[in-house]
């Protein structure tokens, strides 16, 4: 009788050691899987329709905007007929663009220093000379440093944060001309960004 009672607690504290040792390994291998990637990704979404700005509270219009265009006398002036809109949640921030491109996906992704941006992609501009392209055509970069503002194409700053644009480089794409289409028209309503 003590033989099996001495068995039982042996076995138990057994299993119990085995339990501890097997969750502290998916610990270190989630940690360890987590720090090699340099983004993470936050949401990814499909944009294939032009949304449609149904902003019916006054008070989301009355945000200040504050643009620092390319040039000190361009004055942005869009007519809004021609915009469509795409709410980054995620970012809390709304994302105008000039109507007339075809469907993309976004995605929000940090980098390894955990700047928070969203990348802009189409599939029809994925080309074949770059590996793993996905037809990446913008992104948008919140906060962006001092070495990410380097590569910044506009920069414009809501109720006190600074947002970049980022082009694409037309490197990798398999369409040029239609790279130039999509990032036209985030450009060219890029001071339109606002918060949610």
């Amino acid at each position: 009788m003590v033989q099996k009672s001495g068995r039982k607690k042996l076995f138990t504290a057994l299993a119990v050691l085995g339990i501890l040792l097997l969750i502290v390994s998916v610990v270190i291998v989630a940690k360890a899987m987590s720090n090699n990637d340099s983004s993470v990704p936050i949401q990814t979404t499909t944009q294939d329709t032009p949304a449609v700005n149904d902003d019916t509270d006054a008070s989301k219009t009355d945000e200040p905007v504050t643009v620092t265009p390319e040039t000190p006398t361009e004055q942005p002036t869009i007519d809004p007929e021609k915009v469509a809109q795409v709410a980054i949640e995620p970012m809390s921030i709304t994302v105008s663009y000039m109507k007339g491109v075809g469907g993309f996906d976004y995605e929000v992704l940090r980098t390894g220093s955990g700047t928070k941006y969203v990348e802009f992609s189409s599939t029809k501009l994925a080309g074949t000379k770059c590996t793993n392209d996905a037809g990446q055509f913008a992104s948008i970069i919140e906060k962006p440093s001092a070495d990410e503002a380097a590569t910044l194409a506009k920069t414009t700053t809501v109720e006190g944060t600074e947002y970049g644009l980022s082009l694409a480089d037309t490197t990798c794409t398999s369409d040029s001309a239609l790279l130039k289409q999509y990032q036209d028209a985030f450009s060219g309503a890029f001071s339109l960004l606002k918060k949610m």
